[in-house]
């Protein structure tokens, strides 16, 4: 319905009912969420408002890197969590760090290329205009 398949393992979630259904929170929740904490959802180009896209991979980071349980934040930096947790609790945030590194250097892509249609239109514009 919502959801279109991109590649075999990526999906693309194109409406908040979606976006919240994968969160497991209501819509104005997430739609709360993108305005006060910058939860990582897109807007197609030339569409409205309302329409959006998101995908899980960057929704499943964001709540990596924003979200930690109380057992991490009681314990974080005092030493009553054994060294195992603490390096698992590393591993996740070096994963999460890595897969927000690759969205960005994604998303600098499409911005480029964008850019550089942009540009295309423009001087054609300007080409019609000295016509």
């Amino acid at each position: 319905m919502g959801t279109q398949m991109v590649s075999q393992n990526t999906a693309i979630l194109t409406s908040w009912k979606d976006i919240a259904r994968y969160m497991g929170k209501g819509v104005r929740t997430v739609q709360r969420w993108e305005m006060d904490f910058g939860l990582p959802v897109r807007r197609p180009q030339g569409s409205n408002k309302k329409a959006v896209l998101a995908r899980p991979s960057d929704l499943d980071a964001w709540l990596a890197l924003r979200c930690t349980s109380r057992a991490q934040q009681d314990h974080h930096g005092n030493g009553s969590v054994p060294q195992f947790s603490k390096l698992a609790w590393l591993h996740a945030q070096i994963e999460t760090a890595r897969k927000l590194h690759e969205n960005n250097i994604e998303l600098a892509t499409q911005v480029r290329q964008q850019l550089a249609e942009l540009r295309r239109q423009v001087l054609e514009l300007r080409m019609h205009k000295d016509q």
